[in-house]
């Protein structure tokens, strides 16, 4: 199968020399030009791939990129939504543009071919990268759930400013790509000499790139679901407080506002969630398949499938996160149809359509 994962048993002196995708470090230097290469040698894809790929991927690239761009227009084109509640949304719509801009393109390089074609340059900058927007991302959104905690929850003080929001995404960024700086210095670019091929690949340091990526899962997910949980149930509890005295005063308002807020932080979670179970589940079978002497089997097609799906999925977050966190708010919703942009694409569609419609007119006539 062409996917660059080589997931055989571990009783031959080869087996460990990754396929390039699965960025495994080199074992004891051998002399690989007395061998052939252990693997099927396809060096791309094929096109039948290629393109279900792209059109897995390009409209949730393009998506995601118009509401990112749509979401911060309207935040910075109107005074009104320059709070500081806001601005930790422009943060992470901010983020999710540069991930949507930035990162597809390099996967899509490295998934396609089978030798690593990024040169070393590539090797140190696209861990980098991907990693700190998406800790980034992660930390921004823990932000993001503190706000809602003291808005709902703590006291008037204990919220945050427009210039705490300021040092808090500063902090975001600063501390989302320091903490990603292992993928740079843990990641080099290697070739090999085989007798039938020449393999060019990302190697990650075997002894230090397994610790590290166990404190990658906590930070891109149990760090956030933990705050996330913690966060809502309190924000959950003090609106079961609201309800009962409303209750009490027979004022069905706030029931109606805490059914609302009940299900917009379900949405969040439960997309946060669904996202991240693909590269939770990816680096455990990553990481168990190197290292344990226990190795289990692993079927090509779930590799395939969750190898693609981990970061589909992560690029799909980031493309819907403006509808989760600007069309749940109806400020947002009533800020979104004063948009240029949207406004402009209106009156382009219309434009064709009104052209289609005429030369329609004409052929019959």
């Amino acid at each position: 199968m062409k996917t660059g994962f080589s997931l055989q048993s571990a009783d031959a002196a080869l087996v460990r020399i990754p396929a390039p995708r699965f960025l495994w470090a080199m074992p004891v230097a051998i002399n690989t030009s007395l061998y052939t290469y252990p693997a099927e040698i396809w060096e791309q894809i094929p096109d039948k791939d290629i393109i279900i790929k792209l059109t897995i991927l390009i409209p949730i690239v393009l998506f995601g990129i118009l509401g990112n761009v749509v979401l911060l227009e309207i935040i910075f084109s109107n005074r009104s939504l320059r709070t500081a509640t806001h601005l930790l949304i422009a943060n992470l719509a901010l983020i999710d543009l540069v991930t949507l801009l930035l990162c597809p393109p390099m996967f899509l390089l490295h998934d396609i071919h089978q030798s690593y074609v990024l040169g070393s340059v590539g090797c140190k900058l696209e861990g980098f990268i991907e990693g700190g927007l998406l800790i980034t991302s992660v930390l921004a959104l823990c932000v993001v759930s503190y706000d809602r905690l003291a808005a709902i929850v703590l006291p008037s003080k204990a919220r945050l400013k427009n210039t705490s929001v300021a040092v808090a995404t500063g902090l975001c960024w600063l501390v989302g790509f320091a903490a990603a700086l292992p993928f740079a210095i843990y990641r080099n670019y290697r070739e090999r000499n085989w007798s039938n091929f020449h393999e060019t690949f990302c190697a990650e340091d075997r002894q230090v790139m397994p610790l590290y990526w166990d404190l990658i899962v906590v930070l891109l997910v149990w760090l956030p679901l933990g705050v996330m949980l913690v966060t809502y149930s309190a924000i959950l509890c003090k609106l079961d407080h609201y309800e009962r005295s409303a209750l009490n005063r027979e004022h069905p308002m706030v029931v109606r506002y805490k059914s609302r807020v009940a299900k917009t932080l379900f949405v969040v979670l439960m997309s946060f969630v669904v996202v991240r179970i693909p590269f939770t589940v990816m680096i455990m079978v990553y990481y168990k398949d190197v290292n344990d002497e226990n190795t289990f089997e692993v079927s090509e097609g779930f590799v395939m499938v969750w190898w693609f799906a981990k970061v589909a999925f992560i690029f799909l977050y980031s493309a819907v996160n403006p509808v989760i966190y600007g069309m749940t708010n109806r400020t947002f919703r009533k800020a979104f149809k004063s948009s240029r942009i949207l406004s402009m694409i209106c009156r382009f569609e219309e434009k064709q359509h009104s052209t289609y419609l005429s030369n329609s007119v004409n052929l019959v006539g």
